[in-house]
């Protein structure tokens, strides 16, 4: 008998479990559960990532909220970059994108929540109804031709949702942004209030009505590489002339940025730090908040400027070093301050 009402109670838990996953998760009153320790790329290969509810590249909404795009754009990993499975779970779509492939892995331990994940180079092939272990390698991004991006998708009590991929990651997932300068998930989302009081319109997936470039709703994380410098100078220091080029690491072409170019005086002269204006002037560098760039604007391989482009007598600047540095970001202000973060600055010339 007691056997009997011991299987008849399993029976019914095991009834009521399968209700309550059939009806969904109750994400407005419980919210997102953080379960994610393992990150789906490699982060070192990332330099920006593009807000939740952002307008970046096109639409992409729930049941619940139209015209945004509700995932994240990690920029800008090459084709080096490693794609892991975020969770152990079940693959249940596989597509196929413009470039690469659409893996679509719905978790064990909350089978409501699947993972998309765009633009992968599988390592092997894989087929819908496949075990996949967390952090085990799918591939890796398909390269530089388009970003990596990652949804997660919902099964909700009120229907198809998306969240943040960020909202789903514990605090040892978050960890690696953490280490690059992102304080907290809330600066990697737009909240639905802010978003519906400043709404886009959308022509079919496209945004229509921006008043800003998409790239002011990314984030810039610090950490990245120097960028390559060199010279070209003729004659002797009594009538020189000076060209230095430099050329940021492939990972952050095509990224917005500026271009600073700097002369750092000798200890004896005060060892003063002036940087070059795009119209040529030397500035006397104090803060970030007002110091000028010599080039803003995307970024890209053999950027070149010439500081003293007419021969010129520099004995009296003897020892004065000549500095060549990038950084991300929308503005002049925030670029110089992801290059002194990140320390993506690197020598260019001595003179002597």
């Amino acid at each position: 008998m007691l056997k009997r009402h011991v299987l008849s109670l399993l029976f019914l838990l095991m009834n009521v479990a399968a209700e309550v996953s059939a009806a969904g998760s109750d994400l407005d009153g419980l919210g997102v559960p953080k379960f994610v320790a393992t990150n789906y790329i490699d982060i070192s290969k990332i330099f920006q990532l593009s807000k939740f509810r952002s307008s970046a590249g096109h639409d992409y909404s729930d049941d619940l909220e139209k015209c945004r795009s509700m995932k994240h754009y990690f920029m800008r990993p090459d084709a080096t970059a490693a794609i892991w499975s975020p969770v152990a779970g079940t693959i249940t779509t596989l597509r196929d994108d413009f470039v690469g492939t659409q893996v679509h892995i719905t978790s064990d331990v909350q089978p409501d929540f699947t993972f998309i994940i765009f633009h992968v180079a599988l390592l092997k092939p894989l087929v819908v109804g496949e075990r996949i272990t967390e952090g085990q390698r799918l591939g890796n991004h398909v390269g530089l031709e388009t970003f990596s991006d990652i949804a997660v998708a919902v099964n909700a009590r009120n229907g198809y949702r998306l969240v943040s991929y960020f909202e789903t990651l514990t605090d040892a997932g978050f960890a690696p942004f953490k280490a690059r300068g992102i304080a907290s998930p809330s600066q990697l989302m737009i909240t639905k209030g802010e978003r519906d009081a400043a709404p886009y319109v959308c022509s079919g997936q496209a945004f229509s009505n921006l008043k800003v470039q998409p790239d002011t709703e990314y984030v810039t994380l610090t950490g990245g590489a120097p960028p390559t410098a060199s010279s070209a100078v003729s004659g002797p220091i009594t009538g020189q002339t000076i060209s230095l080029f430099v050329s940021p690491p492939t990972s952050v072409f095509n990224l917005t940025g500026s271009v600073f170019v700097a002369a750092v005086l000798p200890p004896a002269m005060g060892s003063g730090i002036f940087l070059l204006s795009a119209s040529a002037g030397w500035i006397a560098y104090t803060s970030c908040a007002s110091a000028p760039a010599a080039q803003l604007g995307q970024l890209y391989a053999g950027m070149g400027f010439s500081p003293v482009a007419t021969p010129m007598d520099l004995s009296a600047l003897r020892g004065t070093a000549l500095y060549v540095g990038y950084g991300i970001g929308t503005t002049v202000a925030n670029a110089c301050a992801n290059m002194i973060d990140s320390l993506t600055i690197a020598p260019a010339y001595l003179l002597n």
